[in-house]
């Protein structure tokens, strides 16, 4: 996957391309293994990466919207970052758009058919860790 932005707003352009990154260091992958080694086996490991890895493009978008809480989000084959939510740390915004990127990939639920996951919570949780790991790589 890559995220593409040719917009403007500076936080924004600094957290897609440390994603783009982070999506392709092998130092991430590996955190990702270990990550996918408390979930299932290491067999599906390769799958879950390969899924991380193709080709496709995410176009991001900025927008500016008082009224909505949510921070970054998918619609209509873009992900959009509300730029007033935009208020915590690069970490925490890397964190977040790693959180969606993945729930993008699992749009078709691909990642969790592969994973096999019992409830949402135990998918919520995945995704969330999934987002943290990006934290330690800023």
């Amino acid at each position: 996957m890559k995220l593409d932005y040719s917009g403007k707003h500076l936080k924004t352009y600094r957290i897609v391309e440390r994603a783009n990154q982070l999506l392709i260091s092998p130092f991430f992958k590996a955190e990702v293994n270990n990550l996918l080694a408390t979930y299932c086996k290491k067999e599906l490991s390769e799958e879950f990466l390969a899924i991380l890895e193709t080709e496709e493009r995410i176009l991001v978008k900025t927008t500016f919207s008082p009224f909505s809480k949510k921070k970054i989000f998918f619609k209509s084959n873009s992900l959009y970052v509300n730029t007033l939510r935009l208020k915590s740390s690069h970490r925490d915004s890397l964190a977040s758009l790693m959180h969606v990127v993945l729930n993008v990939a699992d749009e078709n639920h691909s990642i969790s058919k592969l994973l096999d996951f019992e409830n949402q919570r135990q998918k919520n949780h995945f995704f969330n860790e999934f987002g943290a790991i990006s934290k330690s790589y800023i």
